[in-house]
């Protein structure tokens, strides 16, 4: 099976999706990377993927909100109607449930059925998150 990860070009979501590419590629998983930034001009293609997993940071915590560039990311994928998805957003003291929120509407406009979500935590929390996403592709 393979993965597509797309993440925000934050540092730290850019190490989290790492992590998560290499713990995901240890179980014997195909995992393509792809960040806002890479997918400036051309649209991406989710046909050969059985998983979509998105992360996202946010700003507000009142009524947060998604960078542009990932909104942009998302509408540029094409084919993701019906596909398995997970949303992840970056930690935060206040709003990250509400972004999480936001990211799944983002996605399921798009068609994903997001089966899987939380917050990016530490590698062994990365970890645990690449095990429940094997769990889906089975």
């Amino acid at each position: 099976m393979r993965v597509l990860i797309l993440h925000a070009d934050d540092d730290k979501i850019h190490k989290s999706a790492r992590v998560l590419h290499k713990a995901l590629e240890q179980d014997g998983v195909r995992v393509d990377l792809i960040s806002a930034k890479e997918a400036t001009s051309s649209p991406v293609s989710a046909a050969p993927y059985g998983l979509v997993c998105v992360m996202s940071g946010y700003s507000g915590w009142w009524k947060p909100q998604l960078p542009v560039e990932m909104d942009g990311l998302l509408k540029k994928t094409m084919r993701l109607e019906g596909k398995k998805g997970a949303a992840f957003v970056k930690p935060g003291l206040l709003g990250s449930a509400k972004a999480l929120r936001v990211l799944m509407s983002h996605m399921e406009r798009q068609g994903v059925i997001v089966e899987d979500f939380g917050t990016l935590g530490g590698e062994q929390e990365l970890a645990s998150i690449a095990k429940r996403l094997r769990r889906l592709l089975s």
